[in-house]
Order: C-alpha cells, then sequence, then structure tokens
C-alpha cells in the first residue's frame, strides 16, 4: 500500500469520526434544550373527610428544568343546552362555558417540586358538569390535568344522603344520618340529653368501605343501641 493510498484511508476515518462526532455534539445540545423546558405534570384526586367537607384536590408537579408560576386552573364545563354541547369546542374558543379559578397564592415551581391546589367550583355547577381541567401558567401556556370522565366523578366526586332517623323520650334524643361519599360509605350519630337537662351533647362516626357493612351498622344502631341509650341502660352509641 502506498503513501498516498494510506493518508486517503487515515483522512476517511478521520472525517467519518468528525462527521460523528459532530452528529452526537448536535444530539447532545438538542436534548439538552428539551430538558432545560419547563414542563408540568397535573393529577386529580377525589375524597371527602365528612359530609360537605370534600378533599378533591389538583396536584402538580414540576418535571422540567424551567421554573414554572402557576397563573390560573381552566375548567371546561359542558354546556347543558344541546345546540351548545355539539358546539363546545367552539364555544370554548370564544371563552364561553370555561370557569378559571385563582390559586390563593401563586405557586412558583422548581424541578422536582409540587404542589396541591384544592378544587372550587362556582354555585350551581357540578363535577360531572367538567369536561377538561387545564393548569395555566403565567406564560399562558396550558397543561392538562389527568380528569376522570363523567360517569367516574359520579361516583367518585359526589355525595348523597342515603338515611336518616330520630328517636327520642322525654329525657333523651338520638339521631342518626347515614350518607354516601364518594364510594365509602358514612354513619354519623348524636345521642345527648335534652336541652336543659344536665349532660353533654355527643356523637360518633363511622366509616365504611363495603355497603352491606354499612346497613348491618345502621340496622345495629336503629333497632339496638339508639334503644339502649334511650332507655339509659347505654351512654353512648359504639
Amino acid at each position: 500500500m502506498s503513501q498516498t493510498e494510506v493518508l486517503a484511508i487515515w483522512g476517511a476515518v478521520t472525517g467519518t469520526i468528525g462527521t460523528v462526532a459532530g452528529l452526537l455534539g448536535l444530539w447532545l445540545r438538542f436534548r439538552q434544550h428539551g430538558l432545560d423546558k419547563a414542563k408540568l405534570l397535573c393529577e386529580s384526586t377525589f375524597g371527602f373527610d365528612s359530609p360537605n367537607r370534600p378533599t378533591h384536590k389538583l396536584t402538580i408537579r414540576s418535571t422540567g428544568r424551567r421554573p414554572v408560576v402557576i397563573d390560573n386552573i381552566r375548567y371546561f364545563i359542558i354546556p347543558r343546552d344541546w345546540k351548545q354541547r355539539i358546539t363546545k369546542t367552539w364555544q370554548y374558543k370564544k371563552g364561553r362555558w370555561l370557569w378559571h379559578q385563582e390559586p390563593k397564592q401563586k405557586a412558583k415551581l422548581n424541578e422536582g417540586e409540587k404542589t396541591e391546589i384544592g378544587i372550587s367550583l362556582p354555585n350551581g355547577i357540578t363535577f360531572t358538569e367538567i369536561h377538561k381541567v387545564e393548569v395555566v401558567d403565567q406564560t399562558g401556556k396550558a397543561w392538562p390535568v389527568n380528569w376522570l370522565a363523567s360517569s367516574k366523578l359520579q361516583k367518585v366526586a359526589t355525595q348523597e344522603t342515603l338515611d336518616e332517623f330520630t328517636k327520642e323520650n322525654d329525657k333523651r334524643i338520638v339521631s342518626v344520618t347515614g350518607y354516601r361519599l364518594g364510594e365509602k360509605f358514612f354513619l354519623e350519630t348524636k345521642f345527648n340529653t335534652k336541652p336543659g337537662r344536665t349532660g353533654t351533647p355527643c356523637g360518633r362516626s363511622f366509616w365504611f368501605i363495603d355497603l352491606k357493612k354499612y346497613q348491618e351498622k345502621l340496622q345495629n344502631v336503629k333497632d339496638v343501641q339508639s334503644d339502649k341509650f334511650l332507655s339509659g341502660e347505654a351512654e353512648e352509641i359504639q
């Protein structure tokens, strides 16, 4: 092999290495640019502490390297008129059937940080009427929230009163109210002597995951424990 051929081969090798290095450098810069962008992951969760005390909230996590400031939460309401429902995308673009929730404090999120915002809807609007939700940052960029379908929201985000009864005599009174709170069941009991008599008003609550267990407890309180309390044989519902 002549010296000229060796130099040609060497030039081809070094040229190839230079090209690969250039492409690798370009890919690294492109990747770094992607990592430096803002990115939010937004989730919704639903629950209850007690009747009329929901714990529904949005959890917002920053997974990008650029800090993000949360400006507002945008809720897309399902129009109640069927004609408007057909054109709801157009309605939303016109700013109709939208609800904007302003956080109590502007949250600035750095990489790896999160914040939680309680969900707040206007009076008369239920969770099942919300089509989708977005988190809007101060640049105006909207980040989608992982939001449930209306049928699932009906199960996990709503409450209803299932049972109510009151028993009393001339000295004592017992009142019981049963609820469905999301996918769980809640039994609230109140028992005390009547106003003006000695004694301290008391109450006790019970949580149930299973409907059958809830019904069994309700029946026990109604048929057994309430009568014992009214007669003075028991001093509490348990």
